[in-house]
Order: structure tokens, then sequence, then C-alpha cells
């Protein structure tokens, strides 16, 4: 449990945050402890005064034996409510811990970077956010019990030991320790395992979520025999892996009962030798009297003191798995936020939007965008084609802010938009993507979902544009109709809901990347009034395969290798029979 609290001073943030649950459970453990270590005591003297009427002939009622019962089981009583009280407020406190991890861990992951996202694989990060936190909780669970118990068990046990009986309580703490250091030592040869167990179990959490994902794909090429394997030797892996850490964990526990049973053999012996030597010509000698009753209270002693090291390596293994968590979930914590260091606010229309000398690479060393220079005006519809990685996706990426230039600089109105807010920023832009995005929720909430507080009326109209009313209608509840990317909506059907959002917005400036390549063709061109309706005075971006769509552009960009090789309107560019002539020509067969 320290070693926990070493690694993280941001653990200890959300532990002194619960001041009234760690008092409360510090309290309880206090006087279930004390209650505890102090029924053994009474017990003995009611065993020796048993024994003493029946070494003198009299009546236990002439003896302190029920006085010494009665306070014993007072103190049993007293065991089993604190104990309960204890273990119900330190429940309290260390779900509330894992939740706010688990709060903050989410919403990091939020605020880094896209660039952070997508240089980890998803299923990892959900993995840190549900397995690691889980490991977390188990590891405080056990760690701050035996932490509060732990302690004032030892430290209540020690005392009363020493006062009793000196000499026991001397061999005692003398041998207890032993099984503690066996355990640490083992523990700490073993954490490389625990790590290991952590990394393969959020390679292999990755690895799943991205086969659900792409199950379509794995099944349309026959990939499912290698999917499997592939799964089965990361399992294996976690297998062999998680073998070791386990069995080398659960060594701890057997090593330390053996010396504990020595220890308890090896009180009894003194005891017993303390006893029959205790006393010559009436005098005590060694400066330690022995009782029966004394034996049996040091062999609980005994059995006491060693509980809390047992029990602590009882759970090394639950320690050392969140302790490994704990790395993981830091990882994400320590990450830098994604920059936000502009402080302008966008007020009004944007009127220029201007790319100079823009150049962008994600890992430093392939270039995506070389030398972009770009002026766009307010109304303005710029069309980008171009082959697939040719880094028209990455333009919107860099205007969008998901990521900046490595040199160069995109402005709004002469305005650099490192300095202006991001939030701000991207309130103007509204987006339509070729992959829907449909949440779990009714048909209205995925609609309102950048407009909370959207009329009924405002939700028609959108739908009516979108060209989605209809179909909702024919939904069992229409607007309120439990939908999500499961729920049987074709892939058409979850883009017009898509569109709907957006026109809803109704944004300053629209971004459609591949929007109606999902949409059949008679469909597409009601879509592809709506958007002119939409786009009417406003600025946009389209991002498309589809030709057809961008013939009425008043500017087309094609991009080759990072670079805009031909920018003009359709009829210009095909009448430069350049590389814009030839896409055109291979969808279409012929020049129209």
């Amino acid at each position: 449990m320290v070693k926990i609290m070493k690694k993280s001073n941001r653990l200890f943030s959300y532990i002194k945050r619960y001041p009234g649950f760690l008092v409360s459970s510090l309290i309880c453990a206090l006087i279930f402890v004390v209650a505890m270590c102090l029924t053994p005591l009474f017990f003995g003297k009611a065993i020796d005064e048993i024994t003493l009427a029946l070494t003198n002939g009299i009546s236990l009622f002439d003896t302190y034996f029920f006085r010494y019962l009665i306070i014993s089981v007072i103190l049993i009583v007293l065991v089993l409510i604190f104990q309960f009280l204890f273990e119900y407020f330190n429940g309290l406190f260390v779900e509330r811990v894992t939740k706010n991890v688990k709060d903050d861990v989410f919403k990091k992951l939020n605020e880094v970077s896209i660039a952070y996202i997508d240089e980890h694989p998803h299923g990892d990060l959900v993995s840190r956010v549900i397995n690691d936190s889980d490991n977390l909780n188990v590891a405080l669970i056990s760690g701050f019990r035996q932490f509060y118990q732990g302690i004032i068990q030892i430290i209540v046990t020690f005392i009363i030991m020493f006062i009793f009986n000196w000499i026991l309580g001397l061999v005692v703490v003398f041998l207890t320790p032993f099984g503690f250091l066996i355990s640490y030592n083992l523990a700490h040869k073993t954490n490389k395992y625990f790590k290991s167990q952590s990394k393969i179990v959020g390679d292999l959490g990755a690895l799943s979520l991205e086969s659900i994902n792409n199950i379509d794909v794995i099944k349309s090429n026959n990939y499912e025999k290698d999917s499997i394997i592939e799964f089965a030797n990361i399992n294996k892996d976690l297998y062999k892996v998680g073998q070791k850490a386990q069995f080398a964990g659960s060594l701890a526990n057997p090593v330390t009962r053996l010396v504990n049973n020595s220890t308890y053999a090896i009180v009894g012996m003194v005891a017993a030798l303390l006893c029959a030597f205790s006393y010559k010509d009436g005098n005590m000698i060694l400066g330690a009297s022995c009782t029966v009753g004394t034996i049996l209270t040091f062999i609980q002693y005994s059995n006491q003191f060693a509980k809390p090291f047992n029990e602590i390596s009882n759970c090394i293994p639950e320690i050392q798995t969140g302790l490994s968590s704990l790395k993981r979930l830091n990882a994400v914590l320590d990450e830098k936020n994604d920059i936000n260091e502009g402080t302008k606010i966008i007020e009004k229309t944007v009127e220029k939007i201007n790319f100079e000398n823009v150049n962008f690479s994600y890992d430093g060393k392939k270039q995506i965008i070389k030398d972009f220079n770009l002026k766009v005006e307010q109304g303005q519809k710029i069309a980008i084609v171009g082959p697939t990685g040719c880094g028209k996706t990455t333009i919107i990426n860099l205007l969008l802010r998901f990521y900046d230039p490595n040199s160069g600089e995109i402005s709004f109105d002469e305005t650099d938009t490192k300095s202006i807010l991001k939030n701000s920023l991207r309130k103007s832009f509204g987006m339509v993507l070729q992959d829907t995005w449909i949440f779990s929720g009714t048909v209205r909430e995925n609609i309102t979902y950048g407009k909370n507080d959207a009329s009924e009326e405002e939700i028609i109209e959108a739908c009516r544009k979108a060209n989605c009313y209809d179909f909702i209608m024919r939904l069992p509840n229409g607007f309120d109709t439990y939908i999500n990317d499961y729920s049987g909506l074709s892939v058409g059907q979850k883009q017009l809901i898509s569109i709907a959002r957006v026109m809803l917005v109704n944004p300053k400036i629209m971004i459609l990347d591949e929007a109606t390549s999902n949409i059949d063709t008679r469909t597409e061109m009601k879509i592809s009034e709506a958007f002119n309706l939409l786009m009417k005075g406003k600025t946009s971006f389209v991002i498309a395969h589809r030709l057809s769509t961008i013939i009425n552009s008043d500017l087309i960009l094609v991009m080759k290798d990072g670079a805009i090789i031909e920018a003009g309107k359709h009829k210009e560019l095909l009448e430069k029979h350049g590389f814009y002539y030839e896409l055109y020509n291979a969808q279409y067969a012929k020049i129209v």
C-alpha cells in the first residue's frame, strides 16, 4: 500500500478529497482492532480463573471468571459492529476514489490531442479506462484495509504483548517479520511479470475491439482463422506471463504461513518452558511469569501480530497488478492537453481563410502537405479531389486544428488560427463525414446533439431538408425511437440523420467529406439540393471522389502527394487535359 502511495502524488490528491471517510474508517479500525486485541487477554484471564477454581476446589462464582467472560463477549460485539462500519466507510471511500479516477481518465481522453488518440490502439485506451481502473480499485480496497487495520493491529498487539509478557513478546516480534520480508522480496522480483501482464491485457483489448469493429472485413476476406490464431497467440502470451505472475505472487502466502506456524510452535515451547521454570523456591525468575492462560493468549497474539503480514502477502498479486495499472493510468493523466493557447473568439462570420506556405507531417518524416497556399472568400465552395493519400483529409484536420502545421500559417480574417480558442474556432464548422456516427439514444437526441435547445419545428425542418423526415416517421416511435449503430438502420439512413444534425446547427462553414458516398443516386440528388440550400452564403469545403457532386464548385483543387497540382473550375480543368481530366474521364468513360 505504501508503495502505491509513493507511485503518484496524484493518487494522494484523490485520497485527500474524502477526509471524512478516512477519519471515520480510521476511528472504526482503531476501536475494533483494540477490542479484538483485548479479547484474547480476557479469555486468557478467564481460563486462568477456571484453573484457579479447579486447583483450589472453589466455585467459578467465587472467581472473576464470569466478569472476564462478559467483558470478552462485549469486546466481540464491538469487533463485529465496528469492523462492519470500517468495511462500509472503506468501501465508500475506495469506490469514490475509483470513480474520480475513471472520470478524470475519460475526461483526459477528451482533452488530449487527436494525435495522441491516433497514435494509440483504441482498445488499449478503453482497457485503461475500465480494466486498469478496476485493477486499481481492487488494489486500494485490499491495500487500505490492510494499511489501516494492519498498522493499528501490529502496534496495539505489540504494546499488549510486552506489557503482559515481554519474553514471549520478543519471541513473536523477532520471528514474525521473516515471513513478510520473504514476501516483499518475492514481490519485488516478480513486479516485471505484472507489468507485462497489464500491457498484454491492453494489447488483447485493442485486438478484440479492432476485430469486432471490422468483423465484416474479416469475414469477407475469409480471415477468421488467421484472426483467431492472432488472438490465440496474444492470449497465449498472456497465459504464460499471467501464470508466472500468479505463481510467483502465490508463493508469498505459503512461505509466510510456514514461518508463522513455526512461530506458533516456538511460542508454545517457550511459554511451556516459562511455565515450568518461572518460579524457584516461590520466587519468580527470568523476569516474566507464565500461566496456561498466558500460553493460550500468546498463541492468539502470535496469530494477531502475524495476521497483517499474512494478509498483505495474500493481496500482493492484486497490489502488483494495481501498481502496473496505476502506471498505465498515470501515462494517460500525465499526457499534455490539446494545445489551446489561443485567446481570441470568433464573433462574426469568417470572411477570408488563408493558407500560407503550409507544410505538415504526421511523423516528422513523410511530408503530407507541401507548401500549400490557398485563399478562400466567404461563400465560396471549395472542392478538393485527388487520389487516396494525397492529403485531402489532412487539410481539413489542419483547418479544424486537430493538428497544427509544422510551418506556415492558416488564418481567419488575417488572424492566425493558433491564436483563436479551439472551441470557438470549431463552433464555426459543421461536418458531414463518410463514416456515420450514431450513438445510443433516441432519433431526436441524435439529431439535436449539437443543439439541445432546438424546437420541434426546427428539428422537423432540418429533417425535411435532409430528406429523412419520412423514414423517421415510419419508425415505431418516430423521433422518440431508440437507435444505435446496430439498430437496423441502413448506412444511408444513418448518414441522413448525420446530415440533419448538421443542418439543425446551421454552421458558418461547412465541411463535407465524402458526405454522399453512402447514399443512392436518387437520394443523392435530393441531398445535393439540400446541401446547396444549406451552403448558400456559407464557405464550404467538399472532399469528393464522385466528381459529379462538385461540378458547380467555385474552385476545384486537384491534389497529389500533398501539393496542389491543378486549380480552377470544372470546365477550366477539363480543358487543360491534365490530371483532373484523367480522373473525370476514368469515372465517366467520356468527357461531358
